[in-house]
């Protein structure tokens, strides 16, 4: 059975979509299956992924899926592309349609199953969704957009069961201002922690009024798993600072596999920097990595 094993919030910057319309006519036995394979047997994303760059990489770290994006509404007619997200402005090769879209903020369930079982799990991860107090957003029309993003390895490489894991991505509401309170908060900067009342609670030292660019400690990092803080991180533009904790030279002699890294954000952005910073944990941890040292 299909398992939604992960849910969260990502911001997607401004972007131009390319890529090819399709519509219920196109449909064969209820599936864009038919396209797809076009796609595939005709070569049609090599012009496409020829126009990414690393800079859209590292402004997207999605970028380079596949993705079907579809517009749906109960007045007008369904739509379903095929395509990649491009920077603004690019120009779309000869046969080729394009969509101007804002930055956008996306609701993302990862389901884990079987194919086909896992193309249909768009009531239950709207569901899930809501239940985490997301809200789909709609435009002018009250048509709304999701799509299924097909992200390497996620999909693209089944485990051991023959599982693959599809992102299926919602627009959604903006988050409302979740700002950390600055009145009556004090940081310490000898256990980079902030908290409420005379003196901080790890080391009864007492620190100064919070700023908001004060640096927080939010974990100790196994040394694996930098790059997927750091893209994750990235996702929502969340500055932080990794320190390795048994030195710089040790890390370039023995690489990360047995170092570890104490992650600092600023304090306004360390609640959202947290949950991803467990997330990422999580992740790993499902995966067979080992316990947080």
């Amino acid at each position: 059975m299909p398992e939604i094993i992960r849910t969260y919030r990502e911001q997607a910057p401004e972007s131009r979509f390319i890529g090819i319309r399709y519509g219920e006519a196109d449909r064969v036995e209820g599936s864009f299956a038919n396209c797809w394979e076009d796609w595939f047997a005709n070569g049609r994303f090599e012009p496409l992924s020829a126009l990414t760059t690393q800079a859209w990489r590292d402004a997207f770290p999605e970028a380079d899926s596949y993705v079907g994006l579809m517009r749906m509404s109960e007045k007008e007619d369904f739509q379903y592309w095929i395509g990649l997200f491009l920077p603004p402005g690019t120009e779309a090769p000869a046969g080729y349609a394009q969509l101007d879209l804002p930055a956008a903020d996306l609701g993302v369930c990862l389901v884990s199953g079987k194919e086909p079982e896992i193309f249909w799990q768009c009531g239950a991860c709207l569901e899930k969704l809501e239940e985490e107090g997301i809200t789909l957003q709609k435009d002018e029309q009250g048509a709304w957009w999701s799509m299924e993003r097909y992200q390497c390895p996620r999909f693209t490489e089944p485990d051991g069961e023959g599982n693959k894991i599809l992102d299926l991505v919602f627009f959604i509401e903006p988050q409302e201002d979740q700002a950390l309170p600055l009145e009556g908060i004090s940081h310490c900067g000898d256990c980079y922690s902030a908290y409420s009342g005379d003196t901080c609670p790890e080391c009864g030292k007492k620190g100064n009024a919070i700023r908001t660019d004060d640096p927080i400690l939010i974990g100790e990092l196994p040394g694996p798993l930098r790059n997927a803080l750091q893209i994750a991180f990235q996702a929502t533009e969340i500055p932080f600072t990794a320190m390795p904790t048994k030195g710089k030279g040790f890390t370039m002699s023995a690489g990360d596999i047995l170092e570890t890294y104490m992650v600092y954000v600023p304090y306004e952005r360390s609640r959202e920097a947290l949950e991803a910073f467990r997330a990422v944990l999580d992740e790993w941890r499902k995966e067979g990595g080992e316990e947080q040292p």
